[in-house]
């Protein structure tokens, strides 16, 4: 017989045991749905039924009690008739669905002698003396009768928790006998799949191996051909000429695809003990290629993939581009610098070069007066002009590179230059050119470089010291004010160095509470006594050496450690002050800095002194220089109405030697000018100074405001200065800054 009509035999056997299957389950089905039915629809409700009525004859218990507790008849009289109502139809239900029950009779008794009960209650509470006894006797009654009737609800539910188990019984073993028949169906099925299967299976793999083998090359998006052993061309896919279309190649020939080594490439390949090699070649169009050759010896056949892989490389080349470039400038950034540099110092001949720094100066004021895009187009026109300069200076060809490393910061490195001071001379003629008036969208903006030099292996022996010193330099000029140039050497070193240390010593020195404050006296010029004091701070060291101001204060400001030293000043004058109020009040100025007068907490944190210390503000006076205040007018007079309007004392120090505008002097609500010591100090011998003094003191009287004098140091002086009208005189002819108990023990004892 034929493996096809055995086939069809075995599927008509299953189809007939199949349907035989269903029938026998749609008749188990209909009988459990049946049975399922009379559950749901007659004996469940059943049980409700009797739970109702449970629940029915305890509330009618509890609204007895009720009734009894309050006697209230107009209440209760409608409550328990509605109850009886609700037991009187859960009995009927009942009836109606166990007619034939004997225990009814005895429902039937109990729910009567309820209802007889519940009456005699109602008329004895109605009347006009309430017999408690018999109404007690009446309520144990129907607690009694309840409990009766609780055991035969518990047989009826009972009755009807057996018919429900055998319900289920009988419904388990029709689906049990069902699912048998199911689970040999689908055996005998599983069987008879695997025995079609098989066959199929066999047949259906190997023709869709044959077809997808064939449909391989067909289908390949990638150029496909197929070698003799002699490199004849056999077979070549359909990808192949839609590579030919792509780079325009219009010889019709498959061939041209291929490298012009092919032939000696295979011929190596062969003759190795390797059956694969990858390479990759330039093709026409300066199209990328990527070819793998893979040797099938045993057939003595050679198959050749090929790929374009040009968009490939050109994406690798932009990735490579955008990392080691910048992307505003499009000048190699920071780490093709790095880079550079250290293949430079690793070379064997050790040969000089020069690293150069620039900065713009004050291109943060650019960027918050004119915006980024102003600024970023003015840092390409610095590009620009640093290639532009560069390229001119010299008419000798030599190695130069230029670099943006990041913001305002560009480098130049420069190798094989003519002479040793080429790099300065370039830094010069940069510093100079650079200071060329820039035109960006309509505006024209003056600027100016800050420039740092080192150079290679003079002064440096790697490429990360080579980088530092180059750093420092650069560092050291913008902190002299920018628009400079200098190049590197040891004492600069040596003072970054000194820097940091000092920074380190000094963070340590506030933990260790080394900082301390001093008083310098305010000698009234009239009758020469104390009229007030300055507080300077000191620093006092562990080991009692002392160091000065003029080395930390710096650090202080650069490190922003000024802030909070600036803070614990003002605590501990106020402080001070609070301790000399015991006796007598004295007058404690105290300088501000730059950053802790334009800081946002500042007004806030005075404020909070006013509320913590026993202080009048009107014997506290901040001194505010010049320059402090010509940074940002505006905000510095709202900030000094904000202090005056606390209470505190203004006066402005150093006066003469900033640049403050007189039209901007009439607008600062100060109470004092002090004559910086530069007026003073040669003033006995000098006619300018007297006449600068008494033009300040004049201006100040005129303003009414009180004028001191700092930096007297003799008697002459103090006689010149107290005929021009000076009120308060400060200086080493009266004292130094000394400690407050010196204060104390000098100018107020009693």
């Amino acid at each position: 017989m034929q493996p096809r009509i055995q086939i069809l035999l075995v599927y008509l056997f299953v189809l007939v045991l199949a349907l035989a299957i269903s029938a026998s389950i749609v008749i188990s089905g209909r009988h459990v749905s049946d049975t399922t039915t009379q559950l749901a629809e007659e004996k469940l409700p059943r049980l409700q039924g009797i739970n109702d009525l449970y629940l029915a004859i305890v509330e009618h218990e509890r609204l007895l009690y009720e009734y009894y507790a309050t006697t209230d008849s107009d209440k209760f009289a409608d409550l328990l008739s509605g109850n009886e109502a609700r037991i009187r139809s859960d009995l009927e239900q009942i009836t109606a669905a166990f007619p034939d029950w004997e225990p009814l009779e005895d429902l039937r008794k109990e729910e009567g002698m309820v209802k007889a009960y519940t009456s005699q209650l109602d008329l004895l509470f109605r009347a006009d003396r309430v017999d408690w006894d018999l109404a007690r006797e009446l309520l144990q009654e129907v607690s009694k009768t309840g409990r009766r009737i609780f055991p035969i609800l518990d047989m009826l539910v009972e009755r009807i928790h057996q018919d429900a188990l055998e319900t289920a019984e009988m419904t388990q073993r029709t689906t049990a006998r069902s699912s048998t028949q199911v689970i040999a169906f689908a055996v005998l099925i599983l069987v008879v799949a695997g025995f079609v299967g098989y066959f199929f299976n066999s047949y259906i793999r190997e023709t869709a191996n044959r077809r997808r083998l064939a449909m391989f090359a067909e289908r390949s998006p990638n150029p496909i051909m197929s070698f003799d052993w002699n490199g004849e061309l056999n077979y070549t896919n359909p990808a192949c000429y839609e590579l030919m279309e792509r780079l325009n190649n219009r010889s019709g020939r498959p061939e041209s695809l291929l490298p012009d080594d092919f032939d000696q490439i295979l011929l190596t390949l062969q003759s190795s003990q390797d059956d694969y090699s990858q390479w990759v070649a330039r093709g026409k169009d300066n199209a990328t290629l990527e070819y793998s050759l893979s040797l099938l010896r045993d057939l003595r056949t050679c198959h050749l993939f090929i790929e374009d892989i040009t968009a490939q490389v050109e994406a690798n080349k932009s990735l490579q581009h955008q990392a080691y470039h910048d992307l505003l400038t499009d000048l190699p950034n920071r780490r093709f610098f790095n880079e550079a540099v250290t293949k430079l110092v690793e070379r064997k001949d050790k040969k000089p070069f020069s690293v150069i720094l620039l900065s713009v100066d004050r291109f943060d004021q650019v960027v918050a007066s004119a915006g980024y895009q102003i600024a970023d187009k003015l840092l390409k026109h610095v590009a620009e002009n640093l290639d532009r300069i560069v390229k001119n200076f010299s008419s000798r060809s030599f190695k130069n590179r230029n670099f943006r490393l990041d913001s305002s910061k560009f480098a130049l490195l420069l190798e094989d230059f003519p002479d040793h001071n080429f790099a300065e001379n370039l830094a010069y003629e940069l510093l100079e050119e650079m200071k060329m008036p820039l035109c960006i969208d309509s505006k024209e903006f003056h600027i100016s470089i800050s420039i740092g030099l080192s150079h290679y292996p003079e002064q440096a022996s790697s490429a990360a010291e080579l980088l530092s010193n180059a750093d420092a330099a650069l560092s050291r000029v913008k902190r002299d004010g920018g628009d400079g140039l200098l190049c590197y050497n040891q004492s600069i070193h040596a003072v970054e160095q000194a820097w940091i240390e000092i920074e380190r010593n000094l963070r340590h020195a506030i933990d260790n509470e080394e900082l301390v404050l001093f008083y310098q006296p305010k000698i009234s010029a009239q009758g020469h006594c104390l009229s007030g004091v300055e507080a300077l701070i000191r620093w006092r060291r562990r080991d009692g050496s002392m160091v000065s101001p003029g080395e930390f204060i710096p650090v202080a400001e650069q490190s922003g450690l000024i802030v909070m030293i600036g803070e614990w000043v003002i605590h501990e004058a106020c402080r001070q002050f609070e301790s000399w109020a015991d006796d007598e009040p004295v007058n404690i100025a105290i300088n501000l800095s730059a950053r802790q007068f334009r800081h946002p907490d500042f007004v806030q944190m005075m404020s909070e002194c006013l509320h913590h210390y026993a202080i009048e503000p009107g014997m506290i006076e901040l001194e505010i220089t010049e320059s402090l205040l010509m940074n940002d007018i505006q905000s510095s007079i709202e900030t000094m109405h904000k202090l005056k309007a606390m209470g505190f004392k203004l006066s402005i120090d150093d006066f003469g030697t900033g640049y403050s505008s007189l039209s901007y002097l009439k607008d600062f609500p100060i109470d004092k000018l002090k004559i910086d010591r530069a007026f003073v100090m040669n003033i006995e011998n000098n006619p300018a100074d007297e006449t600068l003094a008494k033009t300040i003191v004049d201006l100040a009287h005129n303003m009414n405001l009180t004028v001191v004098a700092e930096g007297v140091e003799t008697e002459e002086q103090l006689g010149i200065l107290t005929r021009l009208g000076v009120e308060e005189i400060q200086g080493f002819y009266f004292s130094k800054p000394v400690p407050a108990d010196q204060i104390e023990e000098k100018y107020r004892q009693h």
